[in-house]
């Protein structure tokens, strides 16, 4: 709602708002279908699949088939299959009665199991929705809560502004059956509440520890604004979490993940190749797609990233606000760490997306603006680039890596965009 509230300003204001985002909305669009011929055969799957008698070998060739099976052997107490890959990959095709399943492996520590065990209870199928809706909506939630307190104006109109600019992250994390909406949702709440509600921010920051490489700044930015109390309460949740899934899952789980999970994670690293470097948006990636061996391509990223970081970390310590800094810290994130994915970015392309939202409500963005917002936030349909040039693989840690250096240099974007106004206009 605006300031004034009269019903007719109030709607005047939204279709404004709608039609300076009209530029935006087409590029995103256009970036996603680049790559339709990839992702929409997949999505097709998946809605094919939970309407199917039958679970096809395309439904069960999700990432999210790992979790209804932790959850499946953390009901049954044999969580052995979790350990070795042969393992997994066994159990995985007999609990679907199918051969031949892509090789997946589990990867995740073991408290992760707390928030995945009760999928155990339902099939594949009903899993599937209710996972994607439960954390799909969470994220949302935290959207709008980012929305309501950063807006002044019509934030309904932004709102639905920014969810139009996720969609293609939206589609990603339906189609690969991803925890992007879970962490995604997790971050948002903690940097939400890092301030007001230092518990409630602790164990959504506890609650990252299950996908560590999401939150390795994190530590620096707490420090940095003394939110001592969260850290302190980010420790404590931590060691609960862990404490209760040792005592429910039994202290092996942990000494499995130490001595199996976590080596064979290093062995997939350094010797995997194919679809899920493609699906990392990082320069470690990127080398490594190209055909770089592991040391030389980590060497290479972590000389890029943490130029970039570091040039980031002083804007932080500069930046006016807590937005500004929020979103500084989730583009270094995804700069600085060598192993993430398209569908980790939802956090930072949820902030991407309000600050591209919040610029319309007063100017149209110019054609720059509008193809520099809808490559960053179509990065999650236009990605993977399979099959390209290897010059062209390093377009999306370049991309990324844009956004960090822009906000870097406009204080984490908080000042005013002259890309997004017209000539001889002032935003």
């Amino acid at each position: 709602m605006n300031a004034s509230g009269h019903p007719a300003e109030t709607a005047a204001i939204a279709q404004r708002i709608y039609g300076n985002a009209a530029r935006l909305f087409l590029c995103v669009f256009l970036f996603s279908m680049v790559n339709a011929g990839f992702w929409a055969p997949a999505l097709t799957d998946v809605i094919g699949g939970l309407f199917d008698g039958q679970v096809p070998a395309d439904f069960a060739n999700r990432d999210f088939a790992n979790y209804w099976l932790s959850g499946r052997l953390a009901l049954s107490g044999d969580l052995a299959a979790l350990g070795a890959q042969s393992d997994h990959q066994a159990a995985l095709e007999a609990a679907f009665g199918l051969s031949d399943l892509e090789p997946r492996n589990w990867s995740y520590p073991p408290h992760f199991l707390l928030l995945t065990w009760p999928l155990g209870w339902l099939s594949y199928p009903a899993a599937y929705a209710v996972f994607m809706t439960v954390t799909g909506g969470w994220f949302i939630w935290a959207v709008w809560a980012f929305v309501h307190r950063s807006v002044p104006g019509d934030t309904r109109a932004v709102f639905v502004v920014t969810i139009v600019l996720l969609i293609p992250f939206f589609c990603l994390q339906f189609l690969a059956g991803q925890n992007g909406f879970l962490f995604g949702a997790a971050m948002l709440q903690g940097l939400f509440w890092r301030k007001s509600r230092p518990i409630a921010a602790g164990l959504m920051f506890s609650v990252l520890t299950m996908k560590p490489q999401l939150g390795l700044l994190l530590p620096v930015l707490l420090l940095a604004e003394r939110r001592f109390a969260a850290i302190v309460w980010t420790v404590v949740f931590t060691g609960v979490l862990t404490g209760l899934s040792a005592w429910v899952f039994g202290f092996s789980a942990w000494m499995s993940f130490v001595h199996i999970t976590m080596p064979y994670q290093q062995y997939v690293a350094t010797h995997w190749g194919g679809l899920f470097l493609h699906m990392m948006p990082t320069w470690f990636a990127a080398f490594r797609a190209a055909g770089m061996e592991y040391g030389s391509a980590l060497a290479l990223h972590a000389c890029v990233g943490l130029a970039l970081v570091l040039a980031a970390l002083h804007a932080i310590s500069r930046a006016p606000d807590e937005m500004a800094r929020s979103r500084l810290l989730l583009a270094a994130t995804f700069v600085l760490t060598p192993y993430a994915f398209n569908y980790d970015l939802g956090a930072l392309l949820a902030l991407a997306g309000l600050e591209l939202a919040r610029r319309t409500e007063w100017q149209s963005a110019r054609w720059t603006a509008a193809l520099g917002g809808g490559l960053v936030m179509a990065l999650p349909l236009w990605t993977p680039l399979l099959g390209r040039p290897d010059p062209v693989l390093i377009l999306p840690p370049l991309v990324l890596s844009g956004l960090l250096l822009f906000w870097t240099a406009s204080g984490g974007g908080a000042i005013r965009w002259p890309l997004f106004t017209k000539a001889g206009s002032v935003s």
